[in-house]
């Protein structure tokens, strides 16, 4: 019965720099996740336009997303890496970028986001197939 129940001092300091650690985490990721979202939404609203993608030329795309961005505060410069690939009988569209965040000191984390939209299947807009690589990008 005289044993103490609880958190030694330590433990609470350990539990307090687990949980700083958490929060910083998330602090300066989810921001970039949200923005990935914009990007993803900027994709879905080519397909509800009043020309489908592939009458679009590559510039008017590009035009579409940029005033997407810029209304939505899409700041990531890597946004601006547009693909566009255009086949046969479909049309690409690859938005692949990284972003690096640094966290502390020198250690950072690298996401990487790949977003891509086939005109002709544009309901299962925005994640590539895994065995997808896109083009070299070209110049319009």
């Amino acid at each position: 019965m005289n044993y103490q129940k609880g958190m030694s001092s330590l433990s609470l300091l350990l539990v307090l720099a687990v949980s700083g650690f958490f929060l910083l985490c998330a602090f300066k990721l989810i921001p970039v996740y949200s923005e990935n979202q914009y990007i993803v939404s900027a994709l879905q609203s080519l397909r509800d336009r009043d020309k489908t993608v592939d009458q679009m030329s590559p510039s008017e795309i590009h035009k579409h997303l940029q005033n997407f961005y810029t209304v939505n505060g899409v700041r990531s410069k890597g946004a601006n890496n547009i693909v566009v690939e255009r086949e046969r009988n479909r049309s690409i569209i690859t938005i692949y970028y990284e972003v690096k965040v640094p966290l502390f000191y020198n250690i950072s984390v690298v996401l990487d986001f790949k977003n891509y939209m086939d005109s002709t299947k544009p309901d299962e807009c925005c994640k590539a197939p895994v065995d997808y690589r896109p083009k070299a990008k070209k110049d319009d």
